[in-house]
């Protein structure tokens, strides 16, 4: 939990850093990259989250490998990171300012979890009647789980639309076991 509060914080101050600057958008955009480099060569997000290493140096290789190629209000805060010793909560940082981002650009995610995948014309039309309920864009998070039997569960944020036939089937048991039988 308290991850997620440090990241939370960090990924507002981004935000609001960069929406005041007008660079919101190149931002969100270097920041994907950046992550990119970290997840092809997870040795570098290491060094720099590693606490031994002295930060002179973790600042010379952010300024190496990033400086020209992303916009001065990222480097910045990165810089910040590996000052606070912050760079080992780099990835749920991200996690949180692109929900942040998507919730500035007026989008939604929604798991959905199916028996069978989803065609494309189903999928588009659950992403437009979501998008009606919650009067926004909606990003699917598509999950194939055999076990729901048919049907599709939907969970966004912390409202579940459960209409799979493993759920009514369960439903269905606990009323028939409560009935009263003669």
């Amino acid at each position: 939990m308290r991850n997620r509060a440090v990241a939370t914080r960090y990924a507002q101050a981004l935000v609001a850093t960069a929406k005041k600057t007008g660079v919101l958008d190149d931002v969100a955009e270097s920041f994907d990259g950046v992550m990119a480099v970290f997840a092809d060569s997870a040795n570098v997000l290491r060094f720099l989250a590693g606490p031994h290493i002295d930060e002179t140096k973790k600042k010379d290789v952010v300024n190496s490998v990033f400086g020209d190629k992303v916009e001065p209000v990222l480097l910045h805060f990165f810089m910040i990171l590996v000052e606070k010793q912050r760079m080992e909560n780099v990835v749920e940082i991200h996690g949180e300012f692109t929900r942040l981002m998507e919730a500035e650009r007026g989008m939604t995610r929604a798991h959905v979890t199916t028996a069978v995948p989803l065609t494309d014309d189903l999928e588009q039309a659950l992403a437009a009647k979501l998008g009606q309920v919650t009067g926004g864009t909606i990003v699917l998070e598509k999950e194939v789980d055999p076990s729901v039997l048919g049907g599709v569960r939907v969970t966004m944020g912390d409202r579940v639309i459960d209409g799979t036939i493993r759920t009514n089937l369960e439903r269905l048991r606990t009323q028939l076991s409560q009935a009263d039988v003669r």
